[in-house]
């Protein structure tokens, strides 16, 4: 427990603190890659040779490398909003048939959105604004962070998908810098509609930090109806921030889970 303690504080530091830089994409992804592992060994036993994924808020594709190397069979579509890291999972992932890379966020809503970027980070790019310019005094982000703006295309996440023709996904990660709670919410209308369950890997922030806290508890809560298991930040969190897997009941890891076939 102390160690996964003392990772998280380092995940978040590493986030938002000017004393920390990073000089390129490819120093970025070296820091990154053993954390971003952890991801990775947490959904594989959910995702069968052949089976499909989502790599929302993709930055610049490192979890897709990674989860493509244990499962190079797998097909997968990455969301990633900014364009210089949209860009880098193109040009990693060219000529790879099996993935998909759009340059667009995906959310509760079809729209044009301003995303923040704290400019010595590649990781802290948000939409949500109360935590990009959040001042309180047990805030990540430092008064003196920089913070650059691009606007950037919205998709709604269960209509992009349903307008795919896509009705069958086996794990979904979600990594989006407090907007998760967006992300599902747009996809609750899919689920519902396919009957698909897919187990979804998603960030969450405790609720003493996150400053809606209430939204990302709604759209946790909405999930139980569904068939997934209730999620207990104050269990499954051990900081500020962590990551915690969405199950549907009754999954078990390595078995494929009920719901629509995937299209021919």
């Amino acid at each position: 427990m102390f160690k996964k303690a003392l990772w998280l504080v380092k995940k978040v530091r590493r986030r938002f603190s000017p004393d920390v830089p990073t000089r390129s994409l490819d120093e970025w992804e070296a820091r990154h890659e053993e954390t971003v592992r952890e991801a990775v060994d947490a959904v594989l036993p959910y995702l069968p040779e052949g089976g499909v994924f989502l790599d929302v808020g993709a930055n610049i594709g490192i979890f897709t490398r990674l989860l493509r190397e244990a499962r190079p069979s797998a097909t997968g579509i990455l969301f990633e909003p900014v364009a210089r890291y949209a860009q880098r999972c193109r040009d990693r992932f060219e000529g790879d048939a099996g993935i998909e890379v759009v340059h667009a966020a995906m959310g509760d809503e079809d729209a044009v959105r301003t995303i923040y970027k704290a400019a010595h980070n590649y990781g802290a790019n948000s939409l949500v604004t109360e935590i990009m310019f959040d001042r309180r005094p047990n805030s990540a982000v430092r008064p003196d962070t920089v913070i650059e703006e691009e606007q950037i295309q919205l998709k709604h996440g269960s209509r992009w998908l349903q307008g795919r023709g896509i009705r069958h996904v086996d794990v979904i990660k979600t990594d989006t810098e407090g907007y998760d709670y967006a992300v599902l919410d747009g996809l609750r209308e899919w689920i519902v509609e396919t009957g698909c369950r897919p187990v979804l890997h998603v960030e969450l922030l405790a609720e003493d930090y996150h400053p809606l806290a209430a939204r990302q508890r709604s759209a946790l809560d909405a999930y139980i109806p569904l068939g997934y298991q209730p999620v207990d930040l104050e269990r499954d969190l051990a900081g500020t921030v962590g990551d915690v897997l969405l199950i549907p009941e009754g999954r078990r890891p390595e078995e494929p889970h009920q719901g629509s076939a995937p299209k021919p």
